[in-house]
């Protein structure tokens, strides 16, 4: 449970359509394989930050879900989109993270197993 739970979080600024994120899915590069296995290791207190954010991240998209499944059309769809990746940012920053802190920590997680332990452990205690 809590593993889908994080899945889900990590991807929450992904699906909400954060542009840097977004445009580093769209736009790969493969001639650099190296750079994207590079693993950073991050302290509890960064960690600590990512995990409020996720939950953050985690209210907001709970907030918009049903309105973005229920939008009339596909402007009001954007537009919903639009408002959640806003409020998902907020939370990101009022955490004490950039969106690109916050995405890269995310980013490493979905590959490696001991940070999303870590993560998930930070989870349980808040």
């Amino acid at each position: 449970m809590r593993k889908s739970y994080l899945a889900v979080v990590l991807a929450g600024l992904t699906m909400a359509g954060t542009a840097q994120l977004a445009q580093a899915q769209a736009n790969p590069a493969p001639a650099q394989p190296q750079m994207q296995q590079q693993t950073t290791n991050f302290n509890d207190a960064t960690l600590l930050k990512f995990s409020m954010a996720m939950e953050g991240v985690q209210q907001v998209g709970s907030k918009y879900e049903a309105e973005f499944q229920n939008a009339e059309d596909a402007a009001e769809a954007q537009k919903i989109q639009q408002e959640a990746q806003q409020e998902m940012v907020e939370a990101v920053q009022a955490s004490g993270l950039t969106t690109e802190e916050y995405n890269q920590i995310a980013q490493q997680a979905q590959q490696d197993e001991e940070l999303r332990s870590r993560i998930l452990a930070m989870a349980d205690t808040e």
